[in-house]
């Protein structure tokens, strides 16, 4: 049985029955233009490569549902909408498909893929929709992008203590901004945290 897991530090707490697959967005797309769900209308946040969903008048008989390419779409923002503040962003890519932009910098970008899709929490917060039991690193992972690339590298499983090996991936890939490839080399946190200090990466320093 499918349920979803609230993506904290840890990334291992249970997600509440109010989190929402369907939520209130802007969609933009590759030519320059702009769709709206907002109001009555939502959009089903997507999953693997699929396509994304759009629902007019989601809450009454007269709804109506459109179909996006997921190849035609630069980005989707989105959120709860009773949390419109707090607001998330996916974006998708031929490997692996749709994914969470969890860091963003005008350097950099680092993602995370789930292989079930994703869920927003009324208090805003981005969750990871998972069958039970502990996250394996074929299921959910991050994955890097620079800002001059059109690829994303796949450096790892989101759970468990950055190890020697995740690190290395991390700092290797980073290695023309040799002060935080080092930094990160001699940290020992979490992987969330080893990922949040790419907040820091600058190569135009060099």
């Amino acid at each position: 049985m499918k349920y979803c897991l609230l993506l904290l530090f840890l990334f291992a707490t249970t997600a509440p029955l109010r989190a929402a697959a369907l939520v209130e967005g802007r969609i933009y797309l590759k030519n320059g233009s702009v769709v709206e769900c907002t109001g009555d209308d939502r959009l089903q946040l997507p999953q693997k490569s699929g396509k994304l969903k759009i629902f007019r008048d989601a809450f009454r008989k007269t709804k109506t549902k459109d179909v996006l390419p997921a190849g035609d779409i630069d980005s989707v923002i989105c959120w709860h909408a009773k949390t419109p503040e707090h607001v998330r962003k996916l974006v998708w890519a031929s490997d692996p498909g749709w994914m969470w932009v969890y860091v963003e910098t005008p350097h950099i970008r680092a993602c995370i893929y789930s292989k079930k899709g994703y869920c927003v929490d009324t208090n805003g917060g981005m969750l990871v929709r998972q069958r039970s039991g502990w996250f394996s690193s074929s299921r959910v992972a991050y994955f890097l992008q620079k800002h001059d690339e059109s690829e994303f590298q796949n450096i790892g499983s989101t759970y468990r203590r950055s190890k020697d090996v995740f690190r290395e991936r991390i700092a290797r890939y980073i290695d023309d901004d040799p002060e935080l490839a080092e930094r990160i080399r001699r940290s020992n946190a979490y992987r969330d945290k080893t990922i949040l200090m790419l907040r820091d990466y600058d190569p135009t320093k060099y």
